[in-house]
């Protein structure tokens, strides 16, 4: 199953399990020596004044020590990462000529025009047949 999902205007990449599951304990560990402060932090940020909440966070990501959290890729890991974020992020046009952006499926608009002369709405920029030319 592919890391990298383009949903919308965004691109979800999905982090490992083996680097989730090494949060996980580093956060035991932090917890294990801080268990008064990471409690009261926590109730701060489920109970506590939600003007104050993201200071609570920044508090507690300090006392877990998870503010400068990274993922560690070895080479390949991140050769297939960057293949998958491009699979998701560029399209391969049929000239060749080099990816381009993938384009949204958005519907555009067209503007309607009604002639003068025979009163009939027509498509801008396409032709009509007019009874009176």
């Amino acid at each position: 199953m592919s890391k990298v999902i383009k949903d919308g205007n965004f691109t979800i990449v999905k982090v490992p399990l083996k680097d989730l599951q090494s949060l996980v304990r580093f956060v035991a560990h932090s917890v294990e020596k801080n268990p008064d402060k990471v409690l009261k932090l926590s109730e701060q940020i489920v109970r506590g004044d939600l003007m104050l909440q993201d200071d609570y966070v920044e508090q507690l990501s300090a006392v877990l020590d998870v503010d400068n959290w990274s993922i560690v890729l070895d080479g390949p890991e991140a050769l297939q990462l960057c293949d998958e974020l491009a699979e998701s992020i560029y399209d391969e046009p049929k000239e060749g000529f080099g990816p381009v952006l993938k384009a949204e499926n958005k519907r555009h608009l067209r503007i309607v025009k009604v002639c003068v002369e025979c009163h009939k709405g027509f498509i801008k920029g396409e032709s009509h047949d007019c009874e009176a030319k």
